[in-house]
């Protein structure tokens, strides 16, 4: 099948037409004009649960009396006071003129619908609205008057800035918007809601600015949205996993970030943000490898400085992936390279060690991974101290057993600790490094120009939702390389990069003269 990929396209695409044809279809109920009998229906969906809450009332009416109704709601997830005031207390205040036998009039809740299907205004109560029935009415009035629990707004402890703002998304997709439009006061700014998920029903929004914004890109990530077919969506890693191009790699081809001014800047560009409800953490698309060199901060600091961090950041990159595998290539297999005055430490260093070279730094590697994990699953407070103390003790105890020799956990040491320069592919430097320290082990510097070569050709083979992952080097787009590896003067970024597809070329159209004083 790999040689007929179109072929493959098409027969899983027929698989996926004949699950949908045999999966059973959902049944449809429509309300009665007995009271009762609407009650018994979704007390039938609803079960007994102590938060579902049942209201029966006896509405006044002008000419005929009253009228029995019922109330829906679910509890910890509506306004309780906004139900008072402005449903209950209006329906049963008796009316003055004729108009107040229209219940619809006496409500002073603006957001509301009606609906006739069971299953539908189910849904649309578990979602936090109110739901009124009437006897003699088969249709069911839906009052939007939710209020969830929503944690306050705090700054990312993953991406904290200096310079930059203090904010960042919460669970709510309702908070995150209005972040985005603090920031993008422009009607351009669009909103698209799909709802993933059989049973969990989890909303997605995606946000986009409409005049810049490649159509055929956002066309692609709608339609991989709306084919994922499950029976709940939990988190935003999930869902990149599902709509990504090549869910086996281990880059992440589709970005993330807890920043609303990052995620306003990467709207600028063209990108197309992916909220999900009940995860502070947006996505983004497409998502570049230069941009795990590059931060937020970068924009709000002069370009030499900005320049010299992200050139350092790319060595950290190196270092951290490639560190263990040089120094195990050097003392097994091309000790011609390594200087003379530094042999004889290391060979001493490496005489009391009880181990094979490739064991002791494949262990060396083990322990850090295992304080590393430690530090991140403990509380913030022990998490530290484990993470700095630990490792200093655990190194300093096993050098002076004999376990592991000095040099060794110092060429270790210094991979980790330059990882954490990269922290958004922290975990992709981590199987690198066992990657190229594998072929470097069983064949020296060849093996581990070899392994590197084959990375560098799987990481050019990649995109992101169609969008080339390793650009602007691979295809090359020279003019973004203004703002790759190094970052020029902001003036001098006129244009929105060529790496991200876009409508809208131009950024800046003017600025102030310097005076001839650059």
């Amino acid at each position: 099948m790999r040689g007929y990929p179109n072929v493959y396209r098409v027969l899983q695409r027929l698989k996926r037409n004949r699950n949908d044809q045999q999966k059973p279809a959902k049944p449809s109920i429509s309300f009665t004009i007995s009271l009762d009998e609407n009650k018994n229906i979704l007390k039938q969906q609803l079960g007994d649960s102590p938060d579902v809450m049942f209201r029966t009332m006896s509405i006044p009416m002008v000419n005929r009396g009253t009228q029995a109704a019922l109330l829906l709601s679910i509890d910890g997830i509506i306004d309780d006071e906004a139900i008072r005031e402005h449903v209950i207390e209006p329906l049963l205040k008796k009316p003055e003129d004729s108009q107040g036998n229209r219940l619809k009039e006496r409500i002073t809740i603006n957001e509301w619908k009606e609906e006739e299907n069971v299953y539908q205004a189910v849904e649309q109560v578990l979602k936090g609205n109110t739901l009124l029935l009437t006897e003699g009415s088969n249709k069911a009035l839906l009052i939007n008057a939710s209020k969830f629990e929503v944690r306050s707004i705090d700054e990312p402890q993953a991406e904290q800035a200096i310079r930059g703002a203090r904010d960042g998304f919460v669970e709510s997709t309702a908070v995150n918007i209005s972040l985005l439009r603090q920031r993008i006061s422009h009607p351009s700014l669009r909103f698209q809601t799909i709802v993933v998920g059989e049973i969990s029903r989890t909303t997605i929004t995606l946000a986009y600015m409409n005049d810049i914004v490649d159509t055929q890109l956002l066309n692609r990530v709608r339609e991989r949205i709306k084919e994922v077919k499950v029976d709940s969506l939990k988190s935003s890693g999930e869902l990149e996993q599902y709509i990504e191009d090549h869910p086996y790699t281990m880059f992440p081809t589709i970005g993330n970030t807890a920043r609303p001014d990052k995620a306003a800047a990467l709207l600028m560009e063209g990108r197309i943000l992916v909220l999900i409800n009940g995860t502070p953490i947006c996505l983004f698309i497409p998502h570049l490898f230069i941009e795990n060199m590059q931060n937020v901060e970068d924009y709000n600091s002069r370009p030499y400085y900005v320049s010299f961090i992200r050139l350092l950041r790319f060595l950290s990159f190196i270092i951290s992936t490639t560190f263990p595998a040089i120094y195990i290539a050097a003392l097994n297999f091309h000790k011609e390279t390594i200087p003379s005055d530094m042999i004889v430490p290391i060979v001493q260093a490496r005489e009391l060690v009880p181990f094979p070279l490739a064991m002791e730094v494949i262990l060396s590697i083990i322990m850090f991974e295992v304080v590393r994990e430690a530090g991140i699953r403990l509380p913030q407070q022990v998490g530290s101290a484990l993470s700095i103390v630990g490792a200093l003790i655990l190194g300093e105890v096993a050098v002076s057993a004999g376990l592991f020799g000095a040099p060794t956990v110092i060429v270790v040491s210094i991979a980790y600790i330059a990882s954490f320069v990269i922290n958004p592919i922290a975990d992709v430097t981590a199987l690198l490094r066992v990657f190229f320290f594998a072929a470097s082990s069983l064949f020296g510097a060849y093996g581990l120009f070899v392994a590197m070569l084959g990375l560098l050709t799987h990481m050019v083979s990649l995109t992101s939702v169609g969008v080339p992952y390793m650009a602007p080097f691979a295809p090359v787009y020279f003019r973004d390389w203004e703002d790759a590896l190094i970052r020029l003067p902001l003036r001098w970024i006129k244009h929105r990069p060529r790496s991200v597809p876009h409508r809208r070329d131009e950024k800046i159209t003017a600025l102030p003269k310097t005076g001839g004083k650059e």
